[in-house]
């Protein structure tokens, strides 16, 4: 009898994660593993992001129940609109130093 593939390894994943991120409780991984499961949340996709939050520093295991399409734009917040006018600034200070004019010493 063959298996789809991937094959779910909860219990393995779980244990992955808790050696990744010692600074995670156990049981929130075994509960966003479990809400997963129940939420239907397919095997690979599961796979995907809990590798994805175990590498994001500022991740929780609770944020795997927000898995879904566009889920990153729901988990971040917004960046301040200082963001971009800083980021604008930088681009005009970058165009304005190729047309600066070369100073005799």
């Amino acid at each position: 009898m063959s298996h789809p593939v991937p094959i779910p390894a909860r219990r393995e994943l779980a244990a992955l994660a808790t050696a990744t991120r010692p600074d995670w409780d156990p049981a929130a991984i075994h509960e966003a593993l479990v809400t997963a499961q129940i939420s239907q949340i397919a095997w690979g996709q599961v796979l995907t992001e809990m590798g994805r939050l175990m590498a994001d520093p500022d991740a929780r295991p609770g944020d795997l129940a927000t898995t879904g399409p566009d889920s990153w734009r729901r988990r971040r917040p917004p960046p301040p609109p200082e963001t971009a006018h800083r980021g604008a600034a930088a681009a005009r200070a970058a165009l304005h130093q190729d047309h600066e004019p070369e100073t005799d010493h």
